[in-house]
């Protein structure tokens, strides 16, 4: 303690005290806002809990308090419980750092995709090291997967598809240039049309012999309903392949289509398709995230950041 007390009070002699005051009146306001969403009185156990868990964050990452307050702040506005953002702080804040993004638009982006796949927060371990993941296996940012989440993660709860099978499809878009709200947009329209919403959709998928659910009634999965239509359009002329991807991309989103079939069609050398290596390699994301973290902290930059975010703490 004797060492941090020296560096502290060195620190402090190069700052004034304007500086000092500003600071902590921006933290101040930041816990205020934060705690008038939770719904938590300063006096509170509560208020006092999130302003702990914010200083702490400021005191020992690249992000201040000041941040942490705010991304504390997106959590509770989501609806998390003061123990719900407490918990997830750390995780959202190491994807921040991870993918080089702001802790608060981290944050809000967070939960607002874990909102529309309807992910709990008991799973938002899993869910970011797949997000960390998407930097590594495919071209997108976690940022842009979790942008095409939020405008398409209706859908693929609606059609029970697993964090990892999404994660994989987006990448098969996101590897071919089709990502973030882009890709959102895109998917949403492709997966209406496989489950044959519409009546070109429908005559399609009739024609091609191809249904996306089963005898119960129960959707049989996006990447299973994908490989079938590859499957069925095998043999078909120019022409009648391209009639069919006109009838289930629409007008607009044929070359989705196309880059879907894609990801269906291309082989890996274990003789298994692109989607699902990716979906594979989603399901082995354990610790993404955390060592993505590390790398990014692991150089000058990163050490310079820790070091201003101390500052801010004894200020």
């Amino acid at each position: 303690f004797s060492g941090i007390a020296k560096i502290g009070a060195a620190v402090m002699g190069g700052i004034g005290i304007a500086d000092i005051a500003n600071t902590y009146k921006d933290f101040q306001q930041s816990m205020a806002n934060t705690g008038a969403i939770a719904g938590v009185s300063k006096s509170s156990e509560g208020f006092k809990a999130l302003e702990n868990a914010a200083l702490e964050a400021g005191r020992t990452t690249s992000k201040t308090a000041k941040e942490a307050a705010d991304a504390l702040g997106y959590m509770s506005l989501a609806g998390w419980t003061t123990q719900q953002s407490i918990s997830g702080l750390m995780p959202v804040l190491r994807l921040s750092e991870a993918s080089g993004a702001d802790l608060a638009t981290t944050s809000d982006l967070v939960t607002d995709s874990m909102s529309a796949m309807g992910i709990a927060t008991s799973d938002l371990s899993k869910y970011l090291d797949i997000a960390a993941n998407a930097n590594n296996k495919t071209n997108q940012t976690a940022t842009q997967m979790l942008e095409t989440f939020i405008g398409a993660g209706g859908m693929f709860k609606e059609l029970g598809t697993s964090m990892e099978e999404a994660a994989a499809l987006s990448g098969v878009l996101a590897n071919r240039g089709i990502k973030g709200s882009e890709g959102a947009t895109s998917l949403n329209s492709i997966l209406i049309n496989l489950m044959g919403n519409s009546k070109s959709s429908a005559e399609a998928l009739e024609k091609l012999g191809v249904s996306a659910y089963d005898s119960n009634g129960k959707f049989r999965g996006v990447t299973t309903t994908l490989k079938d239509i590859s499957a069925a359009m095998k043999n078909a002329s120019d022409e009648d392949r391209g009639w069919f991807l006109s009838k289930l991309g629409g007008k607009t989103q044929i070359d989705t289509l196309n880059a879907l079939l894609s990801g269906i069609e291309t082989l890996g050398e274990n003789g298994k398709s692109e989607v699902e290596n990716l979906t594979a390699a989603f399901k082995e994301s354990g610790g993404a995230l955390e060592e993505m973290s590390k790398r990014m902290n692991d150089t000058f930059s990163g050490a310079l950041a820790i070091l201003g975010s101390a500052t801010d703490d004894v200020k």
